[in-house]
């Protein structure tokens, strides 16, 4: 990864776009600049696949000492495609007006025949925002822009005032906000912030310029690539200026990283360090922890009867994430990143993650031991730079030895684990007295997150099937099933198993018992038996059949993608895994008297730093026994070390496919290789 880290505190001189030399900072694109933009941008045939370019995508950010920020933009896009004409027929802008406000400045169509034609902002609507899961009042502006034709070019300006806000916010404004009328920054005279330089469309010109006053120095990174750089003095501010030209787009990739993880991405902060930000994460949000005697009643409840403190942690925890429903609503400012008072979250039973994290922290503390709220990503990087980079609350409690110890109520709805295994190495910051760095979630060993499957299977002479197979999960995969099983009514339980067997088309599940979701003593356990006629094909003395296991019964209910190897042979980004995994299946096979294995897969072994697979066979008498393991050894599996990991995936496929050959009374030493009437080898069915 190519990044660059600079701490600025005096000023250089710098070469902007084109490396002439300019006699004052950078300034918006003219009216006549933006024509010859247009013009120089070509048409259609020049861009594959692109439906749209952005010709210009520009902004001057200018930052208040309160930390406030003004951000005059515009951006140029010109339509290649009738896709790109649908997609920028109506405009949304999605705000909080408690934390930005956006003003739509100006918008006119650039004619492909030069004409210019100016929207009427008097069309503009300001209207709710669609809202799930978290109600907060956010609002959007829409704007129906003219019928545009293939050739055509938008231009729109914008003003926004504010600050953005990344705690539980995927989209502009969906995080949360301060103040009600009066805009105040979460942290007063600070500014942060997020740019991406690549989208899934050309960029042919971009610059981000910071008006910054001149005693707040900014720390910046650049990350995923490079960017040119400038920094002017303008009177009372220092002009940072960041640009790129000729952007290629982003092609996505099936299961690949976050996209900001991905692309070219500029993060800035005037925080020193993160142990500013944990100390002010602590600070606004202590006096949210108070319990009154309903809450410690609740505990007492909870935890009657437990002699050992980690039970009645794991009863807490257990409580907070089966009983405070999942759902946000707007109590007041600060939504995106102060937690809501834990007396109103118990009595509402409802809240985000932060306000299920606060509830824990509070009902922990009646216990004794000492806890706090942390900030996390999930599903992407928390770069160095100390800018809001979270999406996500937890709780963390201080062991006796002064470790921390996190724990994620949001994620343990049916999921025995305290911390889920998906969360490993996750940037985290914990909100504490004293302040703590940047640090990491644990990693966690592919034997953590482990599927064990055992089968005792038995053919008839009719070459039906009948199979006993035991599931015993770990991690992963065992909050996988619980969930997923308790998303089916209890009626359609039994049928949902037996439609996800895949071991044949006409399995029919004989049995059936597993874990109930909700006991978290634990770990999950599936016993079934299976059977299915006409299993094994054939005649004449010869028999073929696959192997059952290696169909991956029930695979579906673990939603195990990293069993999948989809999308290009040669990656450019890495893929989310999330977890790391361990597949382990071993299954004995009973033949019928007087069959005999002519012929099974071959053994393999393959190993890489990614993931490692292990197959071996045992034929014996009566009988044929077989071993498969599969590794997968990191939860985000680089681009160097992606096809590696597709050949074992893809080995594992072939296996499935394979063919076992067996024949009746025949000698076991003769095999099926060596005689001319049957061939050897993988096949359909």
């Amino acid at each position: 990864m190519n990044r660059t880290r600079i701490v600025i505190a005096l000023a250089v001189m710098g070469w902007w776009c084109h490396g002439v030399v300019m006699a004052d900072p950078p300034r918006p694109a003219t009216e006549e600049e933006i024509k010859e933009l247009i013009a120089a941008a070509g048409d259609t045939e020049d861009y594959e696949k692109a439906d749209l370019i952005y010709v210009l995508d520009e902004a001057d950010v200018y930052v208040q000492k309160t930390g406030l920020a003004t951000t005059e933009a515009c951006q140029v896009v010109k339509v290649l495609t009738d896709g790109g004409v649908k997609s920028q027929s109506v405009l949304r802008w999605e705000f909080d007006a408690d934390t930005y406000r956006i003003t739509i400045v100006g918008a006119r169509v650039h004619r492909q025949d030069g004409a210019v034609e100016d929207v009427d902002l008097g069309t503009l609507i300001t209207q709710p925002a669609p809202q799930h899961m978290i109600y907060w009042g956010n609002q959007q502006h829409v704007l129906a822009i003219p019928r545009l034709a293939i050739g055509d070019t938008l231009e729109i300006r914008t003003s926004k005032i504010g600050f953005n806000i990344a705690y539980l916010g995927d989209s502009p404004g969906g995080g949360g906000g301060s103040g009600g009328a009066c805009l105040e920054p979460p942290m007063p005279g600070h500014w942060y912030e997020t740019t991406l330089f690549q989208s899934e469309h050309p960029i042919l010109r971009k610059r981000y310029s910071v008006h910054m006053p001149k005693d707040m120095p900014v720390q910046y990174e650049v990350y995923n690539g490079e960017l040119k750089s400038s920094l002017w003095f303008d009177g009372d501010h220092h002009v940072y200026t960041w640009t790129a030209d000729d952007v290629p787009a982003v092609e996505r990739e099936p299961g690949m990283v976050a996209f900001d993880d991905a692309v070219t991405k500029l993060v800035m902060a005037t925080l020193e360090d993160w142990e500013s930000k944990s100390r002010w994460f602590y600070e606004v949000n202590e006096p949210q922890f108070e319990a009154d005697d309903a809450i410690r009643a609740k505990v007492a409840e909870i935890t009657a009867g437990l002699t050992s403190e980690e039970d009645k942690i794991a009863a807490v925890v257990h409580w907070v994430a089966d009983n405070i429903r999942y759902y946000g609503t707007k109590r007041g400012p600060s939504e995106g990143y102060t937690l809501h008072r834990s007396i109103e979250t118990f009595r509402d039973r409802g809240g985000v993650c932060k306000d299920k994290a606060g509830m824990a922290v509070t009902m922990l503390r009646v216990l004794g031991p000492e806890v706090y709220p942390a900030l996390t990503m999930a599903g992407s990087e928390v770069e160095d730079i100390p800018a809001d980079q979270f999406n996500h609350t937890i709780t963390v409690m201080r062991n006796p030895d002064g470790s921390f110890r996190i724990l994620d109520p949001t994620w343990v709805p049916l999921n025995r684990d305290l911390w889920s295994t998906l969360e490993q190495l996750q940037g985290l910051v914990y909100g504490t007295p004293e302040g703590q760095d940047l640090t990491l979630s644990p990693y966690y060993e592919p034997e953590s997150n482990m599927r064990s499957v055992h089968s005792a299977a038995k053919l008839a002479d009719d070459g039906s099937l009948t199979t006993r197979i035991t599931f015993n999960l770990d991690g992963a995969d065992c909050n996988r099933f619980r969930r997923t099983i308790h998303g089916y009514a209890l009626p359609e339980q039994r049928g949902a198993l037996e439609d996800g067997l895949n071991i044949a088309p006409n399995a029919r599940l004989e049995t059936v018992q597993f874990t109930d979701p909700f006991d978290y003593s634990r770990d999950a356990q599936i016993d079934l038996t299976v059977s299915a006629e006409r299993y094994a094909a054939g005649g004449n003395g010869v028999h073929l059949f696959r192997l059952p296991l290696m169909s991956h019964p029930l695979n579906n209910f673990f939603r195990a993608t990293f069993m999948e190897a989809k999308g290009p042979k040669e990656r450019k980004y890495a893929v989310r895994f999330w977890a790391t995994r361990l597949l382990r299946y071993e299954e004995t096979i009973e033949l019928p008297p007087g069959w005999r294995v002519a012929r099974v897969p071959d053994d393999q072994t393959m190993d890489s730093p990614s993931a490692s697979l292990k197959f071996e066979a045992e034929p014996g008498d009566g009988r044929l026994t077989y071993r498969f393991e599969l590794t997968l050894k990191k939860g985000v599996v680089p681009p160097e070390d992606y096809p590696e990991y597709r050949k074992a995936i893809d080995r594992m496929h072939e296996l499935s496919n394979e063919w076992v050959v067996c024949r009746a009374d025949t000698p076991a030493s003769e095999r099926v290789a060596s005689d001319p009437g049957i061939g050897g080898g993988a096949g359909g069915r």
